[in-house]
């Protein structure tokens, strides 16, 4: 029996095949290693806020009342500063901002948070110039900022 030539199928090579199967693996590999490990960027929004600087005066009545906090948020995602809460000497109080303040994404040289007045046991626990404290802003979004410095 005689095989004609013009009927026989024609295939690739197994070297070509084998080449072709490692090119398409590979490069599912690298993107679904893009999206596990977040190589190729994020698709939320999140807001990055840290304090530049604290500049709180010390008070025999007050506080923290007059003073500032240079918040800058580094994010995408803009959020709301609804308090802070300052601890020194031992005493943990709430000081607030007068309302929630915006805290923008991208805006340089950052938001300065002007604090009012304290509330709780602080409200009666005079500072002192020099004196250490640590503070922690409390965010919209339910983030805490922690900061710390003296008393000026």
């Amino acid at each position: 029996m005689q095989i004609n030539s013009a009927r026989r199928r024609k295939a690739i090579s197994p070297v070509l095949a084998t080449v072709i199967l490692i090119a398409i693996t590979l490069i599912a590999a690298i993107a679904i290693a893009g999206f596990v490990f977040g190589l190729f960027g994020s698709f939320t929004s999140t807001a990055r806020v840290t304090v530049a600087s604290a500049s709180i005066v010390h008070s025999a009545t007050t506080p923290g009342a007059g003073s500032t906090i240079l918040a800058l948020n580094t994010g995408t995602s803009t959020t709301n500063a609804n308090s802070m809460t300052l601890t020194f000497g031992g005493q943990t109080c709430t000081v607030l901002f007068g309302g929630p303040v915006a805290i923008t994404a991208g805006v340089a040289p950052g938001i300065t948070l002007t604090l009012t007045a304290a509330s709780g046991t602080c409200a009666t626990v005079a500072s002192n110039a020099g004196e250490a404290f640590v503070g922690n802003i409390a965010l919209s979004n339910g983030g805490q900022v922690p900061f710390s410095g003296v008393f000026s």
